[in-house]
């Protein structure tokens, strides 16, 4: 006669931790072997450079960061900081992954967003908080197999926009609306989205240049500048410069900038995305210059960048935001 087996008990630690085979008795060395790799001044020197002083890193991250560095693996660094400058509240939102090591034999995706409710409209804060959950949401869904990136960057900013433009307990007829400048890197590959005139940045070669369109009037005045139509001191006189010609949540969005072919990063490349609190206050040689003092720690980048366009006088002081990616071979 056939014994019966007992039924398989589920052992009470989680059996993700650990390889098939091993004790879970041994869970205490493996963890001092971890102690052993954190102790290693590479190490040390990675999270100087790359992890904020609140950060709350377990073992199992800080063991990846050392993975990071003695495999030579590449990795994307990320790092945000925001400031509410002179405004009565912060209307600025953002949302930024974690700082990740790349495989090649597995698709990883970096997800950045950073967007400016309009304070000349109701529910500036609301408006940006609601475009970043939407798209951290929909960017959770994302199947692991390969998807056509721009055209969910183009779905999002329908359903965003329509979203907000469809409130109906807002306290007058104004409208909200916010800017959204967002990237998404699978492994190395950058696709960009923009609606608004939050800026996105790439820092390459020494060199800083703009790879979005600010959609407001003053684009259109530029214009005629160049063609001699203004002069430059017509331009910047004009009330209406800043004016936003596209933002979320006015219905159907007509401009947006969205790379329908991916950017391969290369090693080094860093992406700034800011909203126009920090590009009001800085030009592109203070951020340059800035960017380069800081290149080695992306997080002390993004804090300086804020806070040199905070101390700027005779300008009232937005709302400022800036994120940092970065792509490291």
């Amino acid at each position: 006669m056939l014994k019966k087996r007992n039924k398989k008990i589920a052992p009470p630690y989680g059996e993700h931790e650990y390889h098939h085979g091993r004790n879970p008795e041994d869970k205490g060395k493996r963890h001092r072997n971890r102690r052993r790799f954190i102790k290693s001044p590479k190490l040390q020197k990675y999270l100087e450079l790359h992890t904020s002083k609140d950060s709350e890193d377990d073992l199992g991250s800080l063991y990846s960061a050392y993975t990071m560095l003695t495999k030579k693996e590449p990795y994307i660094i990320t790092a945000a900081d925001s400031r509410i400058g002179d405004r009565p509240e912060q209307q600025d939102s953002f949302y930024v992954t974690k700082t990740t090591p790349l495989s090649p034999f597995r698709l990883k995706r970096t997800f950045a967003v950073v967007c400016d409710g309009m304070g000349g409209l109701e529910c500036g804060d609301r408006a940006s908080e609601t475009a970043v959950s939407m798209l951290k949401l929909a960017f959770g869904k994302l199947p692991t197999k390969k998807v056509d990136i721009p055209h969910f960057f183009s779905q999002m900013i329908d359903y965003i926009d329509c979203e907000i433009n469809h409130w109906e307990d807002l306290p007058s007829d104004k409208g909200a609306g916010t800017t959204m400048v967002s990237v998404i890197i699978e492994n190395r590959r950058l696709y960009w989205a923009n609606v608004g005139d939050s800026s996105i940045y790439i820092f390459q070669d020494d060199k800083l240049k703009r790879i979005t369109s600010r959609h407001n009037y003053r684009n259109i005045l530029e214009k005629l500048v160049e063609e001699g139509k203004l002069t430059v001191q017509e331009a910047e006189n004009d009330p209406q410069k800043d004016s936003l010609m596209s933002y979320l949540g006015m219905g159907n969005v007509e401009y947006r900038d969205i790379n329908s072919k991916p950017y391969v990063m290369r090693d080094g490349d860093m992406l700034i995305l800011c909203s126009d609190g920090v590009t009001n206050a800085l030009d592109e040689e203070e951020m340059t210059e800035i960017i380069r003092e800081n290149i080695e720690d992306p997080y002390r980048c993004s804090m300086e960048l804020n806070r040199i366009a905070a101390e700027k006088k005779g300008i009232v002081h937005d709302n400022s935001t800036v994120v940092i990616v970065q792509y490291v071979e």
